[in-house]
């Protein structure tokens, strides 16, 4: 009925995020960080146990030899990557050094300043940052809102309008409980409880393939727009984000007397231009606890991987993702452990996904409290 490869429960782990390791478009890569890591490898730097120990003298006069740094097992020479780099080389790919070195100095916490020096942003007049801000697009205004509280309250008295702009196209189902004041506060809600940061940004940029859309799928989707406007599923709506039809979203409501009830799933579907002969892409963009849904927000659900059927249309699929949240198969599932838990103890894990459901899914009250 439902489930994914059983290669999933013995799979590595990513050192990172603790994700999944998976196949995404023929390459091997974490499923939720997305770095392209080898499950092999990682096996292996495991096993050999050395630990990311790098000795540097006081006073080095830098004549001496430079020393080799261990990564999980991997070796690079010193000179490569700058010293303070957390994440180093873990492969002979010099493209996927360079991915790591930037992973390290974005996600590593910058140090302060010294006695007598001086921040140089922060020296920045007003005028000086709202010219350079003017020049990005909405999400990366808001990432830039999140650096400091200065630039925030910045962003916040100069272009409050981006907010409610970002919200509308990018989350056009989600519907308030009353009027917002504060937009900032509510794009950072729904981003916040979103499964992947990468998704948000495709959903935000579109993308579509170099190829050329056959009629027969645009009749199809036509046809689906058409039925889903006029007659959608209970708890269910979905709504095409481009003129393409190739980005949707939907939503799904948590089910009466489920742990989810209540909730208000949001979903990103990819539609491929080989549709209806090829299954759409569909994830939760909404974190949620289930066994059949991976951290990344990915669905095991046969029918959008090996069962895929002409006879299936977009809203039969999200009616069948809808049921899962009542009846999950944990015979072969996305998360081994929440499939353990379900089985061995159900009230704990209706507990974690009720709290899971209030803290990401109940974003229209959370905004409506704030």
């Amino acid at each position: 009925m439902t489930g994914h490869s059983r290669d999933n429960q013995n799979r590595s782990s990513c050192y990172v995020c603790n994700g999944f390791y998976g196949s995404c478009y023929d390459e091997q890569i974490c499923q939720t960080c997305h770095l392209f890591l080898f499950s092999e490898e990682l096996a292996q730097a495991v096993q050999e146990n050395v630990h990311n120990t790098m000795g540097v003298e006081d006073g080095d006069s830098g004549n001496d030899e430079p020393a080799d740094t261990f990564y999980n097992g991997f070796q690079r020479p010193v000179q490569d990557i700058p010293l303070d780099a957390q994440i180093i080389r873990v492969g002979p790919s010099q493209d996927l050094a360079r991915r790591l070195q930037l992973l390290s100095e974005m996600s590593a916490p910058q140090p302060q300043p010294l006695d007598g020096d001086s921040d140089y942003f922060q020296e920045l007049p007003p005028e000086v940052l709202l010219t350079v801000f003017s020049y990005l697009d909405d999400f990366s205004l808001w990432c830039v809102s999140k650096v400091c509280t200065r630039w925030e309250q910045l962003l916040r008295s100069h272009i409050p309008q981006t907010w409610r702009r970002l919200v509308d196209s990018c989350w056009p189902l989600y519907e308030p409980l009353k009027p917002v004041d504060d937009w900032h506060f509510a794009i950072s809600a729904l981003i916040g409880s979103s499964s992947c940061i990468l998704c948000i940004r495709r959903m935000i940029s579109r993308p579509h393939a170099e190829c050329q859309e056959n009629s027969w799928r645009r009749r199809r989707l036509r046809h689906e727009v058409k039925n889903l406007k006029s007659d959608p599923p209970e708890g269910i709506r979905a709504v095409p984000l481009d003129n393409h039809w190739c980005h949707w979203q939907a939503t799904i409501l948590g089910p009466a007397g489920s742990p989810f009830e209540g909730g208000q799933f949001f979903l990103y579907i990819q539609i491929p231009y080989g549709y209806p002969m090829t299954p759409p892409v569909v994830r939760f963009l909404t974190k949620i606890f289930h066994p059949n849904v991976s951290r990344h927000g990915d669905i095991g659900l046969d029918s959008l991987h090996y069962n895929w059927s002409l006879a299936l249309t977009i809203a039969k699929v999200l009616i069948s993702i809808q049921s899962l949240l009542t009846d999950p198969f944990c015979d072969v599932c996305m998360e081994p452990d929440i499939a353990q838990l379900y089985n061995n103890d159900q009230q704990t894990y209706n507990t974690i996904a009720r709290y899971w459901t209030h803290r990401f899914a109940m974003n229209d009250i959370l905004t409506w409290s704030n």
